[in-house]
C-alpha cells in the first residue's frame, strides 16, 4: 500500500491531528516521472569569502557585476575569488540593512543613518546633508533614491541621480490610512509604501514639483508586519502582513489586491516568533523552483514559499547540541554565477548550492514526519515499511561512505517517539540497495519520522507499507 510521504510542513497546534513536517526537504512534481511528487534535499553550503567578524546584515549585488556585504560596522566587497575588502564603517553592528544603487552609487540604510559608496573611486560617506531623516529603510526608482523617516507616515527623495543631496521639501505623506510608513520598495515597476496598517501604490508622473503621486484606487487595507520581509520576485511582491485584524500572514501581490500564500500552520509559527519586527526575508531561484524565504525575527526555523508548488517547508542548522535553529543564511544575492549567502552568526559567505550536502562541513538534518495511519482505531499490525530512496549515492570514505537513513515511530501522534532504527542507503554504486523496515509493531495509529544527516545527494520517491 501506497502512502503519503511527500508534503509541506503542516504541523498543527494538535499534533494528533496534524504532525507533518519537513526540514531541509522539498517537494516537487513531474507527471512524467516513476512518482507524480517526490522530496529532494535542500541546497548545502560552501564557504566562499570571510568578510570580518560579523554578523552578516545584508549583502547586494550591484549591476556593474559587484558584490557587497554588510558585516557588523563594516561593508565589504567580494570579488569573484572570494577575497573581501574592507570599503567603510558604518555607525551601527547590528540590526537589518537595506541597500540599493542608482548606477553610480550605492546607498546604505542601517534604519537611521545613510551612507553612499560611490563606484568610481570608492568613496564611502555617511549622508550628512541636514534635511537628510532618520530613515527606516531604501529603495530606488526612476533616478531616486526613496527612504521612509521613522515613525512617520512620510517619505524623502532624493535629488536626482544622487544619494548624497536631499532637501527638506522632498517629502510626501501615505495618506489613505493613519499608520507609519515602514518600507518603501520598488516593485513592479511602481513604488509600493508599505504602512504598518495599509499599504498605497504610487507611480512617477513626472510633476515638476515632486515627482510621484498615489495611483488612483491603488491601496490595500493591509499593511507590513516586518519591514524587510517585502521582496519583489517573478514580477510580484511578497511581505508578512498586518492589519487591524492581526498579524502573521504572508500576501503575494496580484495586482494591486493582496493574495494569501501562507497556510494556518505557517501563520501559527510566525505568530509564534519573539521578535516578529524584525523578520527578514529574500529569494531566489534554482532548477525552476522559485523561493520566498523568510528568516530570523525569533522564528524557530526558516520557513520556505516554493512558489512552483505552492508548498511550504522549513530550512534549519543542526547545532552541535543536536538542536534544529535557523538556518545559517541571512540574505542571498546572485552574482558570479552563484547563489552567495551571508552568515546570521559570523563574516562568513557562503556558495548555495544544490551540489554541496552539508553546511559548510556541518551536517545537515533532512526529516519528514508523515501520515498519521489509522483505520477507525482499529488495531494494525505493520510488517514493513518501504521507503523509495535513490540509493547508491556513498561516498568513496569518510563520513557519508556507507549512508544511513534512520526511522523513528510514534502510537500517540507525534507526541513521543520510538528508539532509532537504521538503514543503509547503498555505498557508492549499490544502486539495487532496498530500504526497508520490518516488524514495525501492533498501534491503532502510526506515525512515521525519517531522517538522514550522512552528506550525500538525498531523493525520496515514495513510501509503500505491508
Amino acid at each position: 500500500m501506497k502512502i503519503g510521504l511527500v508534503g509541506p510542513s503542516y504541523e498543527q497546534r494538535s499534533l494528533p491531528f496534524d504532525a507533518q513536517r519537513c526540514i531541509n526537504l522539498f517537494a516537487i512534481s513531474d507527471e512524467q516521472g516513476k512518482e507524480t511528487s517526490a522530496l529532494y534535499g535542500t541546497p548545502g553550503l560552501s564557504l566562499f569569502s570571510t568578510c570580518g567578524s560579523g554578523p552578516i546584515r545584508g549583502c547586494f549585488a550591484a549591476a556593474n557585476d559587484r558584490a557587497f556585504v554588510v558585516s557588523g560596522d563594516k561593508l565589504y566587497e567580494v570579488d569573484s575569488a572570494g577575497t573581501a575588502t574592507s570599503r567603510g564603517t558604518l555607525n551601527t553592528s547590528t540590526g537589518n540593512v537595506s541597500m540599493d544603487e542608482n548606477g553610480v552609487q550605492l546607498f546604505i540604510c542601517d534604519g537611521d543613518d545613510g551612507y553612499t559608496l560611490t563606484y568610481s573611486g570608492d568613496t564611502f560617506a555617511v549622508v550628512s546633508d541636514v534635511d537628510f531623516p532618520s530613515a527606516g529603510s531604501v529603495t530606488y526608482i526612476d533616478g531616486y533614491f526613496i527612504v521612509n523617516q521613522n515613525s512617520s507616515g512620510k517619505f524623502y527623495i532624493s535629488s536626482i541621480n544622487d544619494g548624497t543631496a536631499w532637501a527638506a521639501l522632498d517629502f510626501a505623506t501615505a495618506e489613505s490610512a493613519p499608520d507609519t510608513l515602514k518600507r518603501p520598495i520598488r516593485a513592479v515597476g511602481q513604488l509600493w509604501l508599505f504602512g504598518s496598517k495599509s499599504t498605497e501604490i504610487w507611480t512617477n508622473t513626472g510633476d515638476s514639483d515632486f515627482p510621484f503621486q498615489k495611483i488612483s484606487g491603488a491601496e490595500m487595507a493591509f499593511g507590513i508586519m516586518a519591514p524587510h520581509t517585502a521582496v519583489e520576485h517573478g514580477g510580484t511582491v511578497y511581505w508578512v502582513g498586518e492589519n487591524d485584524d492581526g498579524v502573521g500572514i504572508v500576501y503575494r501581490a496580484k495586482g494591486f489586491s493582496p493574495e494569501r500564500v501562507s497556510t494556518e500552520a505557517i501563520e501559527i509559527r510566525i505568530r509564534e516568533a519573539t521578535d516578529k519586527e524584525n523578520m527578514t526575508a529574500y529569494s531566489y531561484q534554482e532548477d525552476g523552483h522559485d523561493f520566498y524565504v523568510l528568516t530570523g525575527g525569533g522564528l524557530e526555523t526558516t520557513l520556505v514559499y516554493d512558489v512552483s508548488t505552492g508548498l511550504w517547508h522549513e530550512r534549519a542548522y543542526l547545532e552541535s547540541s543536536g538542536t534544529s535553529s535557523l538556518h545559517l543564511a541571512s540574505c542571498c544575492m546572485f552574482i558570479f554565477g552563484k547563489h552567495i549567502v551571508g552568515d546570521r552568526r559570523n563574516g562568513k559567505v557562503y556558495e548555495m548550492s544544490m551540489d554541496y550536502y552539508s553546511d559548510a562541513g556541518d551536517e545537515i538534518a533532512r526529516d519528514r514526519i508523515f501520515t498519521h495511519l489509522s483505520d477507525e482505531d482499529k488495531r494494525i499490525r505493520y510488517n514493513k515499511l518501504e521507503i523509495g530512496f535513490e540509493t547508491g549515492v556513498g561516498l568513496t570514505s569518510g563520513q557519508g561512505s556507507d549512508p544511513l537513513v534512520s526511522l523513528r515511530l510514534s502510537k500517540d501522534g507525534a507526541r513521543t517517539w520510538s528508539d532509532e532504527y537504521t538503514a543503509s542507503l547503498g555505498a557508492i554504486g549499490q544502486y539495487q540497495t532496498k530500504v526497508a523496515f520490518r516488524r514495525l509493531g501492533i498501534a491503532e495509529q502510526m506515525t512515521f519520522w525519517i531522517r538522514v544527516t550522512d552528506p550525500v545527494k538525498v531523493a525520496i520517491v515514495g513510501a509503500y507499507l505491508s
